[in-house]
């Protein structure tokens, strides 16, 4: 029985176990204990999320402390930084009063020192009286020569002898009256100085008298030296001349006895006056710039003078300006307003200063024909700089400059005229049309920040190329082209070509290399090379003009020509090689310079290190080119400007910025060009 019921009990325990594994192997209690891990799973998804929250949180909170402790830290040194500057300067402030205050005190003492009165001999008081009285007597007889001068300019001979009569007189009246006055102060002076010794009971000596008779006397001798010198120039004439001392400042215009013996004195000889002949006093002299003022208005005032005829009033600028240094240190002319220069051209002003000579605006005193028939008042003369080397520039430019106007007789060639040339105390002058203003001024005046429009540059570019144009048949190379000498017409319609103080003959390329010819930003590459260069450069130079003027930027702005050939290759790219082993013998042998290339035929870029600013040498095998002509072209154009005439004015400048001056476009071709054919 027991074993039986042993054997149900096992069995019943067996079915338990195989329904439990039923229902575990069944799809609900998988299900369950997949839903049940995925509950566990996001549990931990969260629980890993909030953990990474809250390290992000602690991180933040650290670094916005550290922030916060850096900032305090600042805030303090700078704190520190303006205690101690407030520091030293309240130290300054009582070290600066400490001194004003002792220096106060040292000038009270001195004063105090000073405001002690003080007895003096009557010996010593009636010496330093006469000495007064010497010095009046001397201004006075000043004052009668200066107004006998200044008279005698404007009055005629007459009236000037009453003048001076009249003036005389009143003048030792008045020196009667201050001779009296002065005789009484010294007589109480005396009085007082006499009551002083007897009371310390020491000896005085008698005041010596005055002798007025011999100022009257004095007077009336300079009466008779005025009446006879008003004799001398009714005698003389219009041989009367002026005499000068060299001293810019205080240079008294008187008239001499002796003008007829010496018409003219040297300007390095000083005239110093003997013990007999009182000096000028400072008031009364009469500089050489007022005389010169005075004398032009003298000779507006009368025709007669104008016209040629004698007299006092009709000395010139010129007789009182050629007895004095008319040259500034580096032998530029300096020149008086109202000044007639060769008897033709009265100064009006200086127009400008370059570097050979000082370009005055003058006035013709007769109207100057022109050989074009027109009839001019005004024309601007340039006078060299008085230097042997520039004065025979001079002379080769005169040269150049008559060639070209006997070639272009109808004024068509748009290159400045000569008028006429002399030659002004040691200063070639040469004589020109007046013209405005060049394109530089125009530009700044008109073009404001930009250049001006593509039509007015389209119109000076055909200008510019008949005068090269003119030059070249001439064979005459200006080889200095720049906005600087290019002169527009008052209509600002018509542009010149001018200064050819650098301008020489063509002789086949026998020119001397020399690599700083030309203004450096308009300057080839084969000047900046030391290659023989011809007519090509004066192309160059216009093509950066024609630049300039329609985008109001330098197209090669290099501060030394190491820097000219990079912006070059930026441009064009690199240097033909043929070009560059020439420059390398021309450096080396002609010039005993360091070539801007290597052996190996790389370029030497000279800099300055941007953070030290010391000197760099790189070496650069390759060079990218970087400037853009289209787009810095387009970038200056505006609204009213046409786009076909931009990019024809691209095409031009490509051909007129090549770098081989064999390939580069010739004048004939850039006439004939459709940006310049076109206008």
């Amino acid at each position: 029985m027991a074993a039986g019921t042993r054997s149900t009990d096992r069995s019943a325990d067996r079915r338990v176990r195989r329904s439990h594994r039923s229902r575990s192997r069944s799809p609900s209690a998988s299900r369950s204990r997949r839903s049940s891990h995925r509950r566990s799973s996001k549990q931990r998804s969260v629980s890993r999320s909030h953990s990474r929250e809250r390290s992000r949180r602690s991180s933040r909170h650290h670094q916005s402390r550290r922030r916060h402790r850096s900032r305090s830290r600042s805030h303090s040194r700078k704190r520190h930084k303006r205690h101690r500057r407030d520091s030293d300067d309240k130290r300054s402030r009582r070290r600066s009063h400490s001194k004003s205050r002792s220096r106060s005190t040292a000038r009270a003492k001195e004063k105090k020192q000073n405001d002690k009165p003080t007895i003096t001999s009557p010996s010593a008081s009636l010496s330093q009286d006469s000495q007064t009285e010497k010095s009046v007597v001397d201004a006075d007889k000043t004052q009668v020569n200066t107004t006998e001068d200044v008279a005698m300019e404007d009055v005629s001979e007459p009236q000037k002898e009453a003048q001076l009569t009249q003036t005389l007189a009143k003048i030792a009246v008045q020196e009667i009256k201050k001779e009296e006055a002065t005789v009484d102060k010294e007589g109480e002076a005396t009085k007082a100085v006499s009551q002083e010794s007897d009371d310390k009971q020491e000896p005085t000596t008698p005041k010596p008298a005055l002798d007025v008779s011999s100022i009257k006397a004095d007077i009336l001798k300079a009466l008779a030296d005025a009446r006879s010198t008003i004799a001398v120039i009714k005698k003389s004439g219009a041989n009367t001349s002026v005499a000068t001392t060299p001293t810019a400042a205080t240079a008294p215009v008187t008239v001499g006895k002796e003008s007829e013996d010496n018409p003219v004195e040297s300007p390095k000889k000083e005239t110093t006056p003997s013990p007999q002949q009182p000096i000028p006093s400072p008031k009364k002299t009469v500089p050489t710039d007022e005389f010169d003022m005075f004398s032009m208005a003298a000779l507006d005032d009368h025709n007669d003078a104008m016209n040629g005829s004698t007299g006092v009033a009709a000395i010139t600028v010129d007789e009182v300006a050629l007895q004095s240094n008319c040259d500034d240190a580096e032998g530029y002319y300096s020149t008086t307003i109202g000044e007639v220069l060769n008897g033709k051209y009265r100064v009006l002003g200086t127009v400008g200063k370059g570097v050979f000579s000082t370009v005055l605006r003058c006035q013709c005193i007769t109207p100057l024909t022109t050989d074009t028939g027109h009839s001019l008042s005004v024309v601007a003369v340039k006078l060299i700089r008085n230097n042997d080397v520039m004065r025979d520039a001079a002379q080769t430019e005169l040269k150049l400059l008559k060639e070209l106007g006997k070639r272009d007789p109808r004024d068509k060639k748009h290159c400045i005229r000569l008028l006429d040339s002399f030659t002004h105390r040691n200063h070639v002058a040469m004589v020109f049309e007046p013209m405005q203003m060049n394109v530089r001024e125009a530009m700044k005046k008109f073009g404001g920040k930009g250049g001006i429009s593509i039509q007015a540059v389209r119109i000076f570019s055909k200008h510019l190329l008949v005068a090269l144009n003119h030059l070249e048949s001439c064979g005459v190379i200006h080889a200095d082209i720049k906005p600087d000498n290019m002169l527009l017409d008052e209509k600002q319609t018509t542009i010149k070509l001018c200064d050819f103080g650098s301008a020489f003959k063509a002789d086949n390329g026998k020119q001397d290399p020399t690599p700083y010819l030309v203004s450096r930003f308009y300057r080839a590459p084969e000047i900046v090379l030391g290659l023989a260069y011809d007519k090509a450069v004066d192309m160059w130079s216009v093509g950066c003009c024609l630049y300039e003027m329609f985008t109001g930027k330098v197209m090669f702005p290099g501060s030394t020509n190491n820097e000219m050939l990079k912006f070059f290759m930026e441009l064009k790219g690199k240097i033909p090689n043929k070009l560059i082993k020439k420059h390398r013998q021309a450096y080396i042998d002609q010039f005993e310079m360091e070539p801007h290339f290597t052996e190996d035929l790389k370029f030497c870029s000279r800099e300055s290190d941007r953070v030290t600013g010391k000197p760099v040498l790189r070496l650069m095998d390759t060079i990218k080119t970087k400037n853009d002509l289209v787009g810095s072209l387009m970038a200056a154009k505006s609204a009213t400007d046409d786009r076909k005439q931009v990019l024809e004015l691209r095409s031009l400048l490509d051909r007129m910025f090549t770098l081989d001056p064999t390939k580069r476009i010739t004048v004939r071709d850039a006439l004939a060009h459709p940006f310049v054919k076109g206008s």
